[in-house]
């Protein structure tokens, strides 16, 4: 992957900097953002096959943050049974990522899993650049109430408008 393979983000009020992604394929995206997936599937083929194997995967994004770049604090707009993973594949001493209160690292070759609906941001405090690939899966029945019990258990219930049942489509929670 070359830096001229991504694209920047085009929601630029969401960071500061330069932030690019390259999206191999998203279940809920901005609008002509597809156009990008079958020239990018092709860049990675083995990745795509690979992710397209798991089942519940609806996400895969590979994610360039510049040297000093700001993902602000954001909550993520998805379907409620779905978690993010970050896989790291680049990550400069500097990079960081804030979930809720605590402050965490990414080592390189492993994954990062997280509640999307928790309010987190990252930044790239380093002279160089930080390449992850974000992963999102839907858990299954088990998986998704154990899911729940730890946000009832936590106060945390996901606003009803980030909440979407498919591409562009939004429920409101019970």
């Amino acid at each position: 992957m070359q830096r001229d393979d991504f694209f920047e983000w085009p929601d630029r009020a969401a960071y500061g900097g330069t932030w690019l992604v390259m999206p191999l394929f998203m279940s809920s995206h901005y609008p002509g953002i597809e156009r990008h997936f079958a020239e990018n599937q092709l860049r990675a083929p083995e990745t795509t096959r690979l992710l397209r194997a798991i089942p519940g995967v609806t996400a895969a994004v590979f994610s360039w943050q510049e040297p000093y770049c700001h993902i602000y604090a954001h909550r993520d707009a998805k379907a409620i049974e779905v978690l993010r993973a970050h896989l790291a594949l680049e990550v400069p001493d500097g990079a960081r990522m804030r979930i809720e209160r605590d402050i965490v690292t990414w080592q390189e070759g492993t994954c990062l899993l997280f509640d999307g609906f928790l309010d987190h941001e990252t930044g790239n405090d380093s002279p160089h650049r930080r390449v992850l690939l974000m992963v999102d899966a839907c858990l299954n029945g088990a998986e998704f109430e154990r899911l729940q019990s730890w946000r009832h258990a936590n106060g945390l219930v996901p606003e009803p408008k980030l909440v979407l049942q498919h591409a562009f489509t939004r429920r409101t929670l019970a």
